[in-house]
């Protein structure tokens, strides 16, 4: 089974291809060009290099998120065009529960989306099986670390860890991934995805929508005017 992982729920736009339980193609990048401008491009250059046609995709991972309102919408519209034009399944994949994925520790697991103004998505999630404890939300980083201040140990992950780094490591019992572990949500969404395949967790490709945790900014201010 050849599977494709497409994710721009971050400022990094990225790519993967697992076949045959391996990782054969991962595309990766963080730079000033918009998620339309640089998606497509990238899927079809890692496909060329590896030899491989968008019809010999078997499976199309969407990671819905939650984090950036348009860069969500780019990555969900992409995956869900090419699920329907080839006939091919998708599986949606949250953005925290793959970036939390590839951590393995004793202590529970909040990974962190920068969501601006100092606030952050964030969930929490424990074991090998990657449980989430905590749905996604959404709260400033100062509530977020007093909120679990006294509850135990936790690994802090994601791209936003290193603008918090200070005021998350005054706590002794917070610590902070590498940095080769923050920006692997598509690598990690191909296996989540083919899990979820496996057991008939299959998104309709109609129905399929991304998952913002909060209102986007166009809609705040249409309430705000509406007020």
């Amino acid at each position: 089974m050849k599977i494709l992982a497409i994710d721009t729920s971050t400022t990094h736009s990225s790519c993967s291809v697992m076949e045959d339980n391996n990782i054969v193609g991962d595309f990766s990048i963080n730079q000033s060009m918009s998620h339309n401008e640089i998606l497509l491009v990238m899927v079809d250059e890692m496909l060329k290099k590896l030899n491989i046609d968008i019809e010999d995709i078997d499976l199309f991972v969407a990671v819905t998120g939650p984090g950036s309102f348009t860069g969500i919408r780019i990555g969900v519209t992409v995956v869900k065009a090419l699920a329907m034009a080839l006939n091919k399944p998708i599986v949606a994949v949250n953005t925290l529960e793959a970036l939390s994925f590839g951590i393995f520790s004793d202590k529970k697991k909040i990974p962190l989306i920068d969501a601006r103004g100092e606030r952050v998505y964030y969930g929490v999630y424990e074991g090998i099986s990657n449980t989430n404890i905590v749905a996604p939300a959404l709260l400033t980083i100062d509530e977020l670390l007093e909120e679990f201040s006294n509850k135990g140990e936790f690994v802090f992950a994601g791209d936003c860890v290193n603008l918090y780094k200070d005021r998350i490591l005054k706590n002794k019992n917070f610590e902070i991934t590498p940095a080769c572990l923050n920006s692997c949500i598509s690598r990690n969404a191909c296996v989540i995805g083919k899990h979820k395949f496996e057991s008939g967790d299959i998104s309709d490709c109609f129905n399929l929508s991304p998952e913002y945790v909060r209102l986007s900014q166009a809609q705040r201010d249409m309430e705000n005017k509406g007020k």
